[in-house]
């Protein structure tokens, strides 16, 4: 026990430059676990997570650099991707640009470009001809450009009064707090 604490008190733990760059690759326990960092200088520092089987204290170089090689994982899965379509109706017959059937968080939608138009309820994928979904697209394109209607907000900036308020007080003294009892007497 006594040397896995002295080797957790000596992380980050040097494990040599990298063949590349020459820069150094170190082990470390963070945040979120232990990983290695390849300190790459101006253009920042690539991390990469240990996996179950691999030790903060005992992996080498070798394996270091193999986890560095494989790229990095990102978060939010199916952000990254580009969707793919749930049906494919054809091409638009102005541009040649693909018009397809997508499913969306809110329903099923055609897709053109840019545009996006949901499928009218009643009216399956299924059914949908490119003559539709055309007409679909269409009347979304003419009624608004995005679906969003852009308030301008008008916002009044009201004066700021910074000025200090003078407020004199004067102070009793006990002259002044003697003839007070005098009169009240």
């Amino acid at each position: 026990h006594l040397e896995m604490a002295v080797g957790l008190l000596a992380l980050p733990r040097l494990l040599g430059p990298h063949p590349e760059t020459g820069k150094p690759v170190k082990t470390a326990i963070g945040r979120f676990g232990p990983y290695v960092v390849h300190d790459q200088g101006k253009e920042g520092k690539d991390y990469r997570s240990l996996k179950g089987e691999d030790n903060v204290l005992t992996i080498t170089i070798d394996r270091a650099l193999e986890l560095l090689a494989q790229p990095k994982r990102t978060r939010g899965g199916s952000r990254s991707k580009t969707k793919t379509p749930l049906r494919e109706l054809g091409v638009h017959p102005k541009d040649g640009e693909p018009v397809n059937i997508y499913q969306g968080p809110y329903g099923v939608y055609v897709n053109h470009g840019k545009v996006n138009a949901s499928l009218p309820e009643g009216k399956s994928m299924e059914e949908l001809t490119l003559e539709t979904a055309l007409e679909l697209i269409a009347a979304k394109a003419s009624s608004g450009k995005s679906g969003r209607k852009s308030s301008k907000s008008t916002t009044s900036t009201k004066k700021k009064t910074s000025g200090k308020s003078t407020k004199k007080t004067t102070k009793k003294t006990k002259d002044d707090d003697q003839e007070g009892k005098s009169e009240s007497e």
